[in-house]
Order: structure tokens, then C-alpha cells, then sequence
């Protein structure tokens, strides 16, 4: 339970977003260890309407077909923006960001008036080509128009965390509410390096647990 990033996802969807039923929400990174857990967590809240971004076609339809994700986008579409305004015409109540870059932007226009974004990770900054690439605009006047609320966080794993996320991961998979989404790439230890590479490239889905020999 504990071999994922399920403490993270919890605290952001529950303690830091304060997700509950009816609202809506939009996930960025959505395949990933954080973003694949965040909206399932976000559904079992009782979300309304839960879409994610993902970088394949692929990868979007193991986040409807498998996950429970009402819709998913490819963040590489050239009308992504357009999209997604489609999916949320009156705006979203929640972001959950592991991302950041354009995506933030994006979300900042498309936000319903007092939503919630719960910034959790700048992953199109951490592995852009080049340092300051990727950095996202913030749209001030508009974030202030719209009232929105800004909520970075971190997670730092206390007992009282990880005990939220356990009891509540073990009663969701027990209702059969819940898919532990991961990779599991082989080849032992001496395949680490390479797994963290192709994890930065997007490779896996989900946590990614490597396999001992």
C-alpha cells in the first residue's frame, strides 16, 4: 500500500482541494503515480465529472477504460485548449496539477469562477530540454477575476497521512472501487537507471515498482 504515491494523491485531493460530491474536476499528468490515483481518489469523493491529460491516445483510454476517468485528452493535441473548454463549458471547481507549464495556463483560463488548484508537482519544467523552458504564464488579472484559489502543497508522509490513505485505499478496493495502477518493468536493480529515464520519458503508467531479480 505504501509502494505508491497514494499518500500524496490523498492529501491533495482530500485535505488540500477538499474534493466532495458534485464538483468537478481536471487532472493534469493523469497516467502518471500521482495524477492516475488523484482522480480515481476524486471519484470515490463523489466528483461529479473527473477528466484527465495524458501524452498518448493510448494512455487516454486506459484512463476512461480502466481508471473510470470520464474523459481523457491528449495534451499534445494541437486544440488540447479547445477541448478542454468542450469537456468543462462552465468551468472546472478543481484542478489537481502534477505538470504545470501550458497546462497550468490552460487550466487558469478554463476554471470556474472560486475554483480550487491544488499545485502538486511542475513536471513539464522538471523535464524540459532546456532550464526556464516550460516555466507557465500566470495569468494574475484573470486568477483574481475569477476569485480562484491557489494551493500549493507538499506531503511529507506523516503517520497521520499515510493512515488517511491506507484505511480509506483498503475500503475502496474491498468495494471494488479502486485499480492500483502501475508498470512493473524487469531486469533487477541494474535496470534502475534506465527505468528512471524512461519514467522521465513517459514510458510507464501509474506507480512504477521495479521488479527485483
Amino acid at each position: 500500500m505504501l509502494l505508491c504515491q497514494g499518500p500524496t494523491a490523498y492529501h491533495g485531493i482530500v485535505d488540500i482541494a477538499r474534493v466532495g460530491a458534485g464538483d468537478t474536476v481536471f487532472v493534469s499528468g493523469a497516467a502518471g503515480g500521482v495524477g492516475s490515483l488523484a482522480g480515481q481518489i476524486a471519484r470515490c469523493r463523489g466528483a461529479a465529472k473527473v477528466v484527465g491529460s495524458a501524452g498518448s491516445e493510448e494512455k487516454c483510454r486506459w484512463l476512461i477504460e480502466e481508471l473510470g476517468f470520464d474523459a481523457a485528452l491528449n495534451y499534445r493535441d494541437e486544440d488540447f485548449a479547445e477541448q478542454l473548454r468542450a469537456e468543462f463549458p462552465d468551468g472546472f471547481s478543481v484542478f489537481f496539477d502534477t505538470v504545470g507549464g501550458t497546462q497550468f495556463e490552460f487550466a487558469v483560463q478554463t476554471a470556474a469562477p472560486a475554483a480550487r488548484l491544488a499545485l502538486c508537482g511542475t513536471l513539464a519544467q522538471q523535464f524540459a530540454a532546456a532550464p526556464g523552458a516550460s516555466m507557465p504564464r500566470f495569468e494574475a488579472l484573470t486568477a483574481i477575476r475569477k476569485q480562484l484559489v491557489i494551493l500549493p502543497f507538499s506531503t511529507f508522509h506523516t503517520p497521520e497521512q499515510i493512515a488517511h490513505w491506507v484505511t480509506h485505499y483498503a475500503a475502496w478496493l474491498a468495494e471494488d472501487r479502486f485499480v492500483f495502477p502501475q508498470s512493473s518493468p524487469a531486469g533487477g536493480l541494474r535496470e534502475a537507471p534506465q527505468a528512471l529515464i524512461d519514467l522521465g520519458k513517459g514510458k510507464f503508467r501509474g506507480n512504477v515498482v521495479l521488479a527485483l531479480d
